[in-house]
């Protein structure tokens, strides 16, 4: 809670329009960090916390938001790059991303597990998907030592003839 915290006051995104992805609240929610924004929980299936279903025609009517937040889902996402994509598309241009997800600690299949994250790794991941990496930690925080990586959506560039 507290990466996500810090990169709530630090970018002052606590009156902006925030969509969390894998917002099911299984042990914690992000959803009172933003009592005077527009808070959004989207995940795959539904319940606790949950607005929205990824995929499903209310998805698709969502619009853009200010910034996207996951916390505590990457590792349980079997397509990273189409997660990624679907942050992508969600996010205004200059839109900022933040995930944050386990670098350490023991397994944990809900529903399933697909491993811990490096700073690089997480890095890589999201610059390959066409971010600007902000920065990318990994705290000390046993059993789970986790791993924030905050990014950028490009700014729309308007290419003259």
């Amino acid at each position: 809670m507290d990466l996500m915290v810090d990169f709530v006051d630090r970018y002052d995104l606590r009156r902006k329009r925030i969509l969390d992805m894998g917002s099911m609240d299984i042990n914690g929610s992000y959803r009172k960090l933003f009592p005077d924004g527009e808070y959004v929980g989207a995940d795959v299936r539904p319940g606790k916390s949950v607005d929205v279903i990824v995929g499903s025609e209310a998805w698709d009517d969502l619009g853009t938001f200010d910034a996207v937040i996951s916390g505590q889902t990457l590792e349980h996402v079997a397509d990273i790059p189409q997660f990624l994509d679907d942050c992508d598309g969600k996010l205004l241009p200059g839109g900022l991303l933040c995930i944050i997800a386990p670098s350490a600690g023991p397994r944990h299949d809900v529903p399933i597990w697909v491993g811990h994250f490096s700073k690089e790794t997480m890095a890589g991941l999201v610059s390959d998907a066409g971010f600007e990496v902000i920065e990318a930690v990994t705290i000390k925080a046993h059993p789970f030592d986790d791993t924030r990586v905050i990014a950028r959506k490009p700014e729309v560039v308007d290419e003259v003839d």
